[in-house]
């Protein structure tokens, strides 16, 4: 699993969709498809033994992460590679600091959807994409496993973190927030 980062790794993300979304889905255009948001957004790439297999795209509004355009090769659509872009994009949103997380599920992955913590937030919309059911997912937070907060802005440790290569954050390196440690 890596985040797209280059050039390339952008090109490999849009390939997928264009395999799976154009090329298997008749109802959906190439501008349905490529709306716009993708430069402003992250895209997951899943592998399997080296080849491109799945990507999800994750966009992130104020108060909420947004997971959308999931798409998996069909030679390497499994619930492997389903599980590995949601666990993924998830921990990236809790990371990040977010405790929700939204999207749009077809009908036969809502199961699924559910059995990762998300719930149905309303009743199924018809869209261009089909009948999709709107998901939320609350994330917990896992003070264990690090998330960036806001501040202490200014303190060497914090500033060092928040310039470190998206999604491979070290938080070893992050002492707790001054005015925690006060407390303490």
């Amino acid at each position: 699993m890596k985040i797209a980062r280059t050039p390339d790794e952008f090109a490999m993300a849009m390939a997928i969709r264009a395999a799976v979304f154009l090329a298997e889905e008749d109802n959906i255009t190439y501008f349905d498809e490529f709306n716009g948001n993708d430069y402003v957004a992250t895209h997951l790439i899943a592998f399997v033994d080296g080849d491109p297999a799945g990507v999800i795209r994750v966009r992130w509004f104020a108060d909420f992460a947004l997971l959308e355009r999931v798409g998996i090769r069909r030679r390497y659509r499994s619930y492997q590679v389903l599980a590995s872009l949601a666990r993924a994009a998830l921990d990236l949103a809790r990371q990040k600091g977010f405790r929700i997380a939204a999207g749009r599920a077809r009908l036969e992955t809502v199961n699924f959807w559910k059995r990762f913590g998300g719930r149905q937030s309303g009743e199924a919309v018809d869209m261009y994409r089909g009948t999709l059911v709107p998901i939320v997912h609350d994330i917990p937070r896992r003070p264990d496993l690090g998330s960036i907060q806001a501040g202490p802005f200014g303190d060497p440790d914090f500033e060092a973190l928040i310039v470190q290569q998206e999604g491979n954050w070290d938080f070893a390196k992050l002492k707790a927030p001054v005015h925690l440690a006060a407390a303490e």
